[in-house]
Protein backbone atom coordinates (compact mmCIF):
# COMPACT_ATOMS: atom_id res chain seq x y z
CA UNK A 1 0.00 0.00 0.00
CA UNK A 2 2.96 2.62 0.87
CA UNK A 3 3.84 2.55 -2.52
CA UNK A 4 0.90 3.05 -4.45
CA UNK A 5 0.49 6.03 -1.44
CA UNK A 6 4.43 7.52 -2.77
CA UNK A 7 2.65 6.92 -6.42
CA UNK A 8 -0.38 9.03 -5.04
CA UNK A 9 1.88 11.73 -3.61
CA UNK A 10 4.18 12.18 -6.80
CA UNK A 11 0.87 12.19 -8.78
CA UNK A 12 -0.39 15.25 -6.54
CA UNK A 13 2.84 17.30 -7.28
CA UNK A 14 3.90 16.31 -10.73
CA UNK A 15 0.40 16.22 -12.38
CA UNK A 16 -1.97 18.31 -9.77
CA UNK A 17 0.73 20.97 -9.04
CA UNK A 18 -0.84 20.96 -5.65
CA UNK A 19 1.02 22.86 -2.69
CA UNK A 20 3.47 21.43 -0.78
CA UNK A 21 1.24 21.57 2.83
CA UNK A 22 -1.38 19.61 0.91
CA UNK A 23 0.72 16.82 -0.41
CA UNK A 24 2.47 16.44 3.49
CA UNK A 25 -1.32 16.21 5.05
CA UNK A 26 -2.82 13.88 2.07
CA UNK A 27 0.45 11.89 2.76
CA UNK A 28 0.31 11.61 6.30
CA UNK A 29 -3.31 11.29 6.62
CA UNK A 30 -2.59 8.06 4.37
CA UNK A 31 0.12 6.55 6.62
CA UNK A 32 -1.47 6.57 9.08
CA UNK A 33 -4.38 4.94 7.72
CA UNK A 34 -2.35 2.59 6.13
CA UNK A 35 -0.93 1.74 9.87
CA UNK A 36 -4.47 1.01 10.84
CA UNK A 37 -5.08 -1.45 7.84
CA UNK A 38 -1.68 -2.78 8.63
CA UNK A 39 -2.59 -3.46 12.39
CA UNK A 40 -5.96 -5.03 10.99
CA UNK A 41 -4.59 -7.64 8.61
CA UNK A 42 -4.80 -5.61 5.26
CA UNK A 43 -1.14 -4.89 3.62
CA UNK A 44 -2.27 -4.84 0.10
CA UNK A 45 -4.70 -1.82 -1.15
CA UNK A 46 -6.93 -3.80 -2.80
CA UNK A 47 -8.22 -5.27 0.33
CA UNK A 48 -9.37 -2.33 1.78
CA UNK A 49 -13.29 -2.56 2.01
CA UNK A 50 -15.97 -0.02 2.74
CA UNK A 51 -16.00 -1.52 6.40
CA UNK A 52 -12.48 -1.56 7.14
CA UNK A 53 -12.59 2.11 6.20
CA UNK A 54 -15.73 2.51 8.82
CA UNK A 55 -13.86 0.93 11.25
CA UNK A 56 -10.62 3.05 10.66
CA UNK A 57 -13.11 6.21 10.65
CA UNK A 58 -14.46 5.06 14.34
CA UNK A 59 -11.47 4.38 15.60
CA UNK A 60 -10.55 7.90 14.88
CA UNK A 61 -13.73 9.46 16.80
CA UNK A 62 -12.61 6.91 19.71
CA UNK A 63 -9.45 8.44 19.44
CA UNK A 64 -11.22 11.90 19.83
CA UNK A 65 -9.90 13.49 16.50
CA UNK A 66 -12.06 16.98 15.61
CA UNK A 67 -14.57 16.51 13.13
CA UNK A 68 -12.75 19.20 10.98
CA UNK A 69 -9.56 16.20 11.02
CA UNK A 70 -11.88 13.80 10.19
CA UNK A 71 -13.18 15.49 7.24
CA UNK A 72 -9.61 16.45 5.64
CA UNK A 73 -8.80 12.19 6.44
CA UNK A 74 -11.89 11.20 4.26
CA UNK A 75 -10.73 13.65 1.67
CA UNK A 76 -7.40 12.72 1.40
CA UNK A 77 -8.54 9.00 1.46
CA UNK A 78 -11.53 9.47 -1.08
CA UNK A 79 -8.61 11.11 -3.61
CA UNK A 80 -6.09 8.23 -2.67
CA UNK A 81 -8.99 6.05 -4.11
CA UNK A 82 -10.19 8.07 -6.83
CA UNK A 83 -6.71 8.65 -8.19
CA UNK A 84 -6.18 4.36 -8.05
CA UNK A 85 -9.88 3.96 -10.20
CA UNK A 86 -8.36 6.51 -12.57
CA UNK A 87 -4.95 4.70 -12.69
CA UNK A 88 -6.62 1.61 -13.40
CA UNK A 89 -8.48 2.60 -16.14
CA UNK A 90 -5.56 4.50 -17.79
CA UNK A 91 -3.52 1.12 -17.27
CA UNK A 92 -6.42 -1.33 -18.95
CA UNK A 93 -6.94 1.17 -21.67
CA UNK A 94 -3.30 1.11 -22.31
CA UNK A 95 -3.07 -2.85 -21.85
CA UNK A 96 -6.32 -3.07 -24.60
CA UNK A 97 -4.69 -0.86 -27.25
CA UNK A 98 -1.54 -2.62 -26.84
CA UNK A 99 -3.82 -6.24 -27.40
CA UNK A 100 -6.13 -5.06 -29.83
Amino acid sequence: MISEINSFTAYLQEVKHTAKNTEVSYHRDLLQMAGFMEEMGITQVEKVTKTSLNSYILYLEKEGKAAATISRELASIKAFFSYLRSEERRVGKECRSRWS
